[in-house]
């Protein structure tokens, strides 16, 4: 009996710990370098998802990128944001997602350019599903 309870309180710990871990992984987001463009930081992967992190400064853009997956957004601090359409007459729209927001932008085979336009930084995780 001393054996199992040994095991189920380790394992709980343990078990614990990965939360805690997972947890720890998502919200402490790297800070982006400070240039015309910032990459998104690729923070885990899997075979049905890949995390995000991406920090946008004011002033800064994505590159062009082109989305492959559907994604969900998770808004960590807020700012202006230019959404840019790539074509030959390119559309624009401006936003601003506050903190906490939760959303599922229709992004899945969409080219763009996200700039921020506001005086704060903007930082997101977003979660490609596969």
């Amino acid at each position: 009996m001393k054996r199992f309870a040994f095991g189920f309180g380790l394992g709980v710990l343990l078990g614990l710990a990965g939360v805690m871990f997972g947890f720890a992984l998502l919200f402490h987001i790297p800070e982006s370098t400070a240039g015309p463009t910032a990459e998104p930081i690729l923070l885990l992967e899997t075979d049905k998802a890949k995390v995000w992190s991406l920090t946008l400064e004011p002033g800064q853009s994505t590159p062009i990128h082109t989305h492959q997956l559907d994604e969900i957004v998770i808004c960590l601090e807020s700012s202006k944001l230019r959404v840019t359409k790539a074509g030959p007459e390119p559309e624009g729209e401006t936003v601003q997602p506050k903190f906490g927001d939760v959303f599922m932008p229709k992004v899945k085979g969409v080219t763009h350019v996200l700039t921020n336009t506001g005086e704060a930084r903007y930082r997101q995780v977003s979660i490609e599903l596969k």
